[in-house]
């Protein structure tokens, strides 16, 4: 291993440390980003020597081949300062940094600190366990466990497509009232509100947005809505004309601290609170807190936290801060909220929060990358993960013209079944045949079921850390099962096997062992099983039995 301190030529100060890291003989590595899990363990695209037995070498997309910055990266969705290897190794920082992999080795950046990894052990889980101890302890803290026992409905695919406003969206809360699915949570996403930065409902659109919630309650559920820090900055009065004063409470421009430094975002141009600040967190944190109790809202769905959205002038309140340390920042607000759910987010390792993965298309190949993102997940430290919106959560997808499939819809379903937590959004009873959404019924009602053992796992995470779903290398190392990423296990316990080929086929690796599959059938592992013509209504899993 080499390192390199660079020094400004003014100051004579540190600018950055590079390191080099050596990979040791069949090492693999792991982390730092949740949303490219799917090249994970990661691939040296220099040398194209990586691939993945249960699926195709991913084909790269924009930047898979590029330097990661984790500091302000366009890479959308959750991000940590943590690589893991396969052979017992970890870096951590506490602070963004930069890498890459190219010709066997490791190349780290850091703008804080010299990088250099941590011996901790001879596998995955030994590494993890050693990081999670030393830098991001659980302290017993959970989400709600209702996010976990039973399915959530989030309106926004049916409200997208049919219009959003109130009538709409109480029209959804009483479909699923009378679909008969199991619910836990209602989640009412965006639209609802005057501006961005109000607290209150559009008295055009939503006339009297608390008896939503009344009704959610009424019908047994609890009630999530949509939030984020944006204010709009170009129809609000008291920011029109930025009065005096606002400047201290606001992320600003680098060239004018006077100025706001406004983001460009999906829904317009907007000032930002501040929020790497205490106080001005804790009011955020406190201003949600009253809307809630006036609405009788149970929690929050925090959209935003994108290090992307923020130009290079944004100045936080501390000069070393980059729009990465924003978006941990932002994620404490939801430590406050057992009901809460995040996409986007830094270095949420530890933290009682719901993790999101971000938005899914309506495709295959989306849906492929699904398990390993989730899996990388859970080794930063984030076991309260779902998969998004069953079908995809992009509502591009379900605008007339475009191609809905049922068959990827129901087998979305499938793969959420037995995950921590699943997510419907758009409403199965108007997507499917009737035959079709009592399959997914199905589904919703094999979560319920097995309910009582994800809190278990959901009570062993809160109490040390260890992923709920886990990988195969993670629990069963030096198995050679470092490339399956088409499958996990759900705690110790079970392994679960999720049809994500539109084929209906299948490859199943199964340690050693004795295992009981979904359809009681007893198997002695080690053994690859090849399945084909599985059918939609059946989600293949294995119970170990010792």
């Amino acid at each position: 291993m080499a390192a390199l301190l660079i020094f400004s030529c003014n100051s004579q100060q540190p600018q950055e440390w590079a390191t080099m890291v050596k990979a040791l003989d069949g090492e693999y590595w792991w982390g730092a980003v949740v949303n490219k899990g799917y090249i994970q363990p990661y691939i040296d695209f220099s040398a194209g020597d990586n691939y993945f037995l249960d699926d195709p070498v991913p084909v790269p997309k924009p930047g898979d081949d590029a330097p990661f910055d984790l500091g302000t990266m366009s890479v959308k969705g959750v991000t940590a300062p943590l690589l893991l290897s396969s052979k017992g190794r970890y870096i951590w920082s506490d602070h963004p940094f930069g890498f890459r992999f190219s010709g066997g080795r490791l190349y780290l950046t850091s703008k804080y600190e010299k990088l250099s990894p941590v011996t901790a052990g001879t596998t995955l889980k030994e590494a993890y366990q050693a990081a999670c101890a030393a830098h991001f302890p659980f302290d017993g803290r959970e989400p709600a466990e209702l996010m976990f026992t039973k399915p959530q409905f989030n309106n926004w695919i049916e409200t997208v497509v049919l219009g959003i406003n109130q009538e709409n969206a109480e029209k959804f809360v009483d479909a699923l009232h009378e679909s008969g699915f199991p619910c836990g949570v209602v989640m009412i996403d965006g639209g609802w509100q005057r501006y961005h930065g109000c607290r209150d409902f559009n008295p055009d659109t939503f006339p009297d947005g608390g008896r939503i919630f009344r009704k959610i309650h009424d019908y047994g559920y609890k009630g999530v809505i949509w939030c984020a820090y944006f204010l709009s900055a170009d129809s609000r009065p008291e920011f029109t004309s930025y009065k005096p004063g606002m400047q201290d409470i606001l992320v600003h421009s680098k060239h004018n601290p006077a100025d706001p430094a406004l983001v460009w975002w999906w829904n317009g141009v907007s000032a930002t609170l501040d929020l790497t600040r205490d106080d001005i967190r804790q009011k955020f944190t406190d201003e949600l807190k009253a809307f809630a109790d006036k609405f009788h809202i149970d929690g929050f769905k925090f959209d935003g936290g994108d290090p992307e959205y923020f130009r290079d002038d944004a100045v936080f309140s501390e000069p070393w801060m980059t729009p990465a340390d924003f978006g941990h920042a932002y994620a404490r607000v939801g430590e406050s909220f057992p009901y809460n759910e995040y996409r986007a987010a830094f270095k949420t390792c530890g933290l009682p929060i719901v993790i999101r993965h971000y938005d899914v298309g309506h495709s295959w190949e989306d849906f492929r990358a699904i398990i390993p993102n989730l899996l990388t997940a859970g080794l930063l430290g984030n076991p309260y993960v779902f998969a998004d919106m069953i079908g995809g959560g992009l509502s591009g997808s379900y605008m007339p013209g475009k191609t809905f499939s049922h068959k990827l819809f129901i087998r979305s379903c499938e793969l959420q079944a037995l995950m921590p937590m699943m997510q419907f959004s758009a409403a199965p009873w108007r997507v499917l045949t009737k035959e079709e959404c009592e399959v997914c019924r199905g589904f919703a009602e094999l979560h319920v079921r097995f309910g009582p053992y994800i809190m278990e796992q959901v009570h062993h995470a809160s109490a040390t850390g260890e992923p709920i779903m886990r990988s195969m290398e993670y629990e069963f190392p030096g198995c050679g099962y470092e490339q399956v990423n088409q499958q996990f296990m759900l705690g110790p316990r079970y392994l679960i096997a999720p049809v994500v080929n539109e084929d209906d086929s299948k490859t199943v690796y199964l340690p050693a062992g004795t295992w009981r599959d979904d359809q009681g059938e007893t198997i002695e592992g080690p053994m690859v099983l090849e399945i084909s013509n599985i059918p939609v209504e059946r989600l293949p899993y294995y119970e170990k039995i010792k």
